[in-house]
């Protein structure tokens, strides 16, 4: 598998669709995957998830979700990996144009009570998805992750030093700093 086969599986599943119908279809995808394609797709969700990684991403996603641990950061990146290769690839570098996202900016409108399960801004079936199949097949889920170090691990580092460091994030995430971070919840 190549980076365009692990695009066409995610684009394939159908963004602004059902996260569990999304889920399915990824995994119905993968099931007919070799073990080898499978470790593929992994990699190249952990090369993308990585992409959006940092303390100005998880800036964006603590505003966005009013408070983000550690999990739910993870779901958050397999979300944004889930929205597609172009929205990926623009918001990596500038995680404020997460407020040009539809999916966002309805977020924004309500209170995070009212979000609906399909609409919750984590995709935690995409980020366990190839692992769940691996399990499937009756192989040591813990195996996989010993099979993906043991191969020649793809960069994970992300393109360009995107920490929040010292920076106030109503600076440098004022668009999404105007959509979320005023919000007083009764």
């Amino acid at each position: 598998m190549d980076i365009d086969g692990f695009w066409a599986i995610i684009e394939g599943s159908g963004r602004g669709t059902d996260p569990i119908e999304r889920g399915e279809r990824i995994e119905r995808a993968l099931a007919e995957l070799s073990v080898e394609d499978l470790l593929d797709f992994q990699d190249y969700l952990d090369e993308q998830m990585s992409r959006v990684d940092g303390d100005l991403m998880g800036e964006a996603a603590t505003l966005i979700l009013c408070g983000c641990g550690d999990d739910s950061f993870c779901r958050f990146q397999a979300w944004l990996v889930g929205l597609g290769r172009k929205t990926l690839d623009r918001v990596a570098d500038d995680p404020d144009l997460l407020a040009d996202e539809p999916e966002v900016q309805r977020l924004a409108e309500r209170h995070p009570r009212d979000w609906t399960n399909e609409e919750y801004p984590w995709f935690e079936k995409l980020e366990f998805a190839a692992v769940h199949e691996y399990e499937r097949r009756e192989l040591d889920p813990g195996q996989i992750y010993d099979a993906l170090r043991a191969r020649d691990v793809r960069d994970t580092t992300p393109h360009q030093d995107r920490e929040a460091g010292d920076r106030d994030p109503n600076e440098a995430l004022p668009r999404l700093t105007a959509m979320f971070g005023g919000r007083m919840w009764d």
